[in-house]
């Protein structure tokens, strides 16, 4: 598709066309939904409070112009072509020497790709992907590329990804709380000029962080590990609806300060799978994973049956 438009006066009649065409791809990948992200010079797409009607996009991008490095457009159906230069939004327009470029394309290695069993196949001709089909991968891995390109301000060398990423290693390596982190994070914000990207609390960073992570499931346990409140036991009786330890009879929440309801103890169950599947997902830790089957012992002959 032509993008030239893009650069264009908004008084040009090949611009006037050229958001016509856009407005109509992004009707036609739109999935159903009436709500839009808008990609003017003032949006610039920027989270889910710039997403508006059609129709309100259509004015902002006659009143505002279109957002001249959005060429890429990610955010309305289309996927990139290049899977390691995605430099629509990113200052250099190269990051693939980014260290996270090569996290997210290991993490996604599908949906960005790369995925080294097709590196030797011929590329057959793109085709739509089906409703039916899950595009949850494919979503997220837009969603990262798009903070992994995205300066913290105009000008910054520093991305949006790198950023909240040092700040979640250095919360870990220093034990902060997340009081503290708030404080620094708001403190770093008021230094950058207005329209910066940085995030302000610990939880708009773990919301850009959560596309990275393994998720798990929370099962409420007895205080004293008599029982956990999850399936049913062994004479089949349903555990989920309990209040009470039906072993010491201790209560299964307590009350907080502010009068809600709180389980006493949380377990936090991690699925082996997953975290298998991540592990082999990454091209360096999938070989560390496969060492014992495929290493050679060649010094000492009495270790190769090991």
């Amino acid at each position: 598709m032509d993008k030239s438009w893009i650069s264009l006066p908004r008084y040009h009649r090949k611009y006037a066309e050229g958001v016509w065409d856009f407005m109509q791809y992004a009707q036609g990948n739109a999935d159903g939904s009436d709500m839009f992200y808008c990609p003017c010079k003032m949006c610039k797409c920027r989270s889910d409070m710039h997403r508006f009607p059609l129709g309100t996009v259509w004015d902002h991008l006659k009143s505002n112009g279109f957002w001249e490095r959005y060429t890429c457009w990610i955010y309305h159906g289309e996927t990139s072509s290049r899977p390691h230069d995605h430099g629509q939004f990113y200052e250099t327009g190269n990051t693939s020497n980014d260290p996270t470029t090569t996290f997210i394309n290991d993490m996604f290695p599908h949906d960005s790709g790369v995925c080294p069993e097709r590196q030797h196949i011929p590329q057959a001709p793109m085709q739509a992907v089906p409703r039916g089909v899950n595009t949850a991968g494919i979503a997220k891995y837009n969603r990262l590329i798009a903070f992994q390109q995205t300066p913290l301000c105009p000008g910054h060398e520093k991305t949006v990804l790198q950023c909240v990423m040092e700040v979640m290693h250095i919360k870990v390596d220093t034990k902060s709380t997340v009081t503290a982190v708030d404080r620094y994070l708001q403190y770093a914000a008021s230094l950058l000029p207005d329209g910066h990207r940085h995030p302000t609390t610990h939880h708009k960073v773990r919301r850009i962080l959560r596309d990275l992570g393994l998720s798990y499931i929370k099962i409420h346990a007895c205080r004293y590990d008599c029982v956990l409140f999850w399936g049913k036991d062994a004479d089949g009786n349903d555990l989920e609806g309990l209040h009470r330890c039906p072993v010491c009879g201790t209560d299964r929440y307590k009350r907080t300060p502010a009068g809600n309801r709180k389980p006493v103890k949380v377990l936090r169950y991690f699925s082996l799978r997953d975290r298998l599947e991540r592990l082999y997902m990454s091209s360096k830790t999938a070989e560390a994973m496969r060492w014992h089957a495929v290493r050679e012992v060649h010094d000492v002959p009495r270790y190769r049956g090991i």
